[in-house]
């Protein structure tokens, strides 16, 4: 509530002659700010992606049996009553199959916060709608279940909380039941940047020359849009070969010498949120890195963003695709950017499905070719 700072009428001093005291209307202190008591929530997602209003997961049924599948098939929720009086809950009502682990919360006392886990459940792809892998060969043998947990709060801004669910199943390691580019930016991670138009499997190229689509930047090099602050990289998925270390590095325009920055685990190969190589699987595949004012590209394992100095120019080189990040509203993000890699390294076995490896990059804009 505003503090109103004069109750006191206004009146021209030349309108009339002044009033005696005893006439004059009464002063009126300054009003405190008033409080309303109330309960107020607020929700964390501890993976931060997607957002705090949505988790993502996936599921494997056959997992690789000589390199055990590592899978996101849960994730955790920090609720805070930031309110001044207890905040109550309803029971939990969840679509889809997603289940929350141990005991939903009922109550959480004025400025106390409480963790709840939700684990998706699936156990067989969903009826089929149309094909969301990055094939079309067995598009039959995974899928996307979207779904929900919501409950009735006290707090008088969320009388009804949701939580959107997204999870991804597939029968088999890898054999071509991977989430398309698509399906993983905008169907299950719901960011609203335009990838490509109508249902697109794969981002095909003619022989010779790159093909670009949706919202891509066509920029080989970057900077930092703050040249004071760092370069933020977050891996969002990985669907490649199981038991492969993937390798994020960046190097300068001027010397063109790779500095790896980031590795993120081999038997994390077919999972959305992987984590950090040699490191505990709460540890997501994060990093930051400092360039200055200088022009910089990227490589991830064997793939430059410079077309030019990648071994196979099929397609003209052009393996990694940058994509602007629209949240799930569709608004822009400053300055932070998707890049999305396919492999080139058998140019027999080169598919165009720019699923391979996805990145979020933070603090960055365009420096052109």
């Amino acid at each position: 509530m505003s503090q109103r700072t004069d109750l006191t009428p206004q009146r021209n001093p030349a309108a009339a002659p002044a009033r005696s005291a005893a006439a004059r209307p009464a002063m009126v202190e300054h009003l405190e700010p008033r409080r309303f008591l109330s309960a107020a929530l607020k929700v964390d997602n501890l993976d931060v992606l997607p957002g705090f209003e949505r988790m993502i997961f996936n599921r494997i049924r056959n997992i690789n049996v000589d390199k055990p599948n590592y899978v996101k098939d849960r994730g955790t929720l920090r609720l805070t009553n930031t309110g001044d009086q207890t905040l109550r809950f309803g029971t939990a009502k969840i679509v889809g199959p997603f289940q929350i682990l141990g005991m939903a919360p009922l109550a959480i006392p004025a400025g106390k916060s409480v963790t709840v886990t939700v684990l998706f459940t699936a156990t067989a792809p969903p009826k089929f709608t149309y094909n969301q892998t990055n094939s079309t060969t067995n598009a039959r043998d995974a899928g996307a279940y979207i779904g929900s947990m919501s409950f009735a709060t006290n707090d008088p801004a969320n009388p009804t909380y949701t939580e959107e669910l997204a999870g991804w199943f597939q029968n088999d390691s890898e054999r071509n039941e991977e989430p398309n580019l698509q399906t993983q930016v905008n169907l299950l991670a719901n960011f609203k940047t335009q990838i490509a138009a109508g249902q697109t499997v794969t981002l095909g190229q003619p022989a010779t020359s790159a093909q670009y689509y949706g919202e891509e930047v066509v920029s080989a090099y970057w900077t930092a849009a703050n040249a004071s602050k760092s370069v933020g990289v977050r891996q969002l998925s990985k669907f490649r070969s199981q038991g492969d270390i993937t390798r994020f590095a960046y190097f300068l325009k001027s010397d063109k010498v790779v500095h790896n920055v980031l590795a993120s685990a081999g038997l994390a190969g077919q999972s959305f949120l992987p984590y950090k190589d040699a490191s505990p699987t709460t540890t997501a595949a994060a990093t930051t890195f400092s360039v200055g004012s200088a022009p910089f590209g990227f490589k991830i394992d064997s793939e430059y963003s410079v077309d030019s100095l990648n071994a196979n120019q099929n397609g003209g080189g052009h393996t990694l695709r940058f994509f602007p990040v629209r949240d799930h509203l569709g608004n822009l993000l400053d300055n932070t950017y998707f890049v999305c890699m396919d492999y080139s390294v058998d140019p027999k076995s080169q598919n165009f499905d720019f699923q391979d490896n996805v990145f979020i990059l933070t603090n960055i804009k365009p420096a052109g070719n």
